[in-house]
């Protein structure tokens, strides 16, 4: 991507980008990062990949994905009038290739510039065990390709098996899939924002959601053989039910936005730290979430739980319930400012092995 010819601007510190999907009703993408990252103290600049009218979830919309030349042309102007300024980066839904090799070239000029400088969180969408790829398969290899500039990556763990090339089974194969992606990527801090299927060995409570996250030093490895010692470490907290659209949008913005390099706080580490305070705030915004859906359900049942095939409606009628599900269960971000700006810490990491530190062989590179 052709930049000014001008040297690049200075870094304003408390500048960020968003590039990721955008939505003119409800909170997803950049519509549930904004938001929370200006309580935050951050000054957001938006860069959106999407203009639809609500999100997928609804499973019916209007607005389009936008074109590679669209995000190119945006993304251009910003660098030729020297408003690249930003100390952090974070990147979401993208919808196509094309579009995310523009988005890649992007963040690799921004990084030649500034000597990598720009704290670039990747959330790599690409699927869930439920649905699969929801993006297109092309889109993988170029996510490895991106990897390498990111400092900090929130895949689930459906996303980081493929990733990874490696599925996550047990411990054992847990920290492979962990060693991949910090060793042959170069990735420094990784969270697995969650496992959707716990291995038994790690020892969860019936209900609990499991987080595992892991820092790396990335460089002081690189002469190192087949053997790293890796420290990743574990939030387990409390499933809520129902099906609630953006919270992975959500926790990425906000790690990115309460990570930092230079303190631990009460944390085991500073992602750790920036993970606890977000799973807090984010469980905040639940349960307004749940709340409001709540009190919506008393006056339209129908709106508690979504519309399945058993159910004995129509098609039309399906299709309307589940709108209205939906509908009223948007993330209530508004109502929940207190929880984003002053969440209450009750989940906190520990470390996923007795002994810290672990061992572990890192596996062949991804074909």
């Amino acid at each position: 991507m052709a930049a000014s010819s001008s040297a690049a601007p200075a870094l304003a510190p408390q500048r960020l980008l968003s590039i990721q999907s955008h939505v003119v009703s409800g909170y997803v993408g950049n519509r549930c990062s904004t938001f929370p990252l200006q309580l935050l103290g951050w000054d957001v600049d938006v860069c959106n990949t999407t203009q639809l009218s609500n999100h997928t979830g609804y499973r019916r919309m209007g607005g389009c994905r936008l074109d590679a030349e669209h995000l190119q042309s945006v993304l251009q102007g910003l660098q030729q009038n020297g408003l690249v300024r930003y100390a952090r980066l974070l990147t979401g839904y993208t919808p196509s290739p094309t579009a995310l090799h523009v988005i890649s070239q992007f963040i690799a000029s921004v990084r030649k510039a500034h000597a990598r400088v720009p704290t670039y969180l990747l959330d790599p969408v690409l699927g869930d065990t439920d649905r699969g790829y929801y993006v297109d398969t092309a889109c993988l290899p170029l996510y490895r390709e991106l990897m390498p500039l990111a400092d900090i990556i929130t895949p689930n763990s459906w996303e980081a098996e493929q990733l990874a090339a490696r599925s996550i089974s047990d411990r054992s194969s847990l920290l492979s899939v962990l060693a991949t992606l910090h060793v042959t990527y170069g990735v420094r801090h990784v969270v697995l924002t969650s496992l959707e299927r716990v291995p038994d060995d790690i020892g969860v409570e019936k209900g609990d959601m499991v987080q595992v996250g892991s820092s790396f030093d990335v460089d002081a490895a690189r002469g190192e053989g087949k053997q790293v010692l890796l420290q990743p470490w574990i939030i387990r907290f409390p499933h809520v039910e129902g099906h609630f659209v953006g919270v992975g949008d959500l926790f990425s913005a906000l790690v990115l936005g309460r990570f930092k390099t230079d303190t631990q706080g009460e944390g085991i580490t500073p992602l750790a730290t920036a993970a606890e305070l977000a799973i807090a705030s984010v469980a905040g915004v639940l349960k307004h979430t749940v709340d409001a859906a709540t009190n919506e359900a008393a006056s339209a049942p129908q709106a508690a739980t979504p519309a399945d095939a058993s159910q004995e409606l129509t098609a039309e009628q399906q299709a309307e319930a589940h709108v209205l599900y939906a509908r009223t269960h948007e993330l209530r971000l508004i109502q929940a400012r207190q929880e984003l700006e002053r969440p209450q810490v009750r989940w906190r990491a520990a470390w996923l092995m007795q002994e810290q530190k672990v061992s572990v062989e890192v596996p062949e590179r991804p074909q």
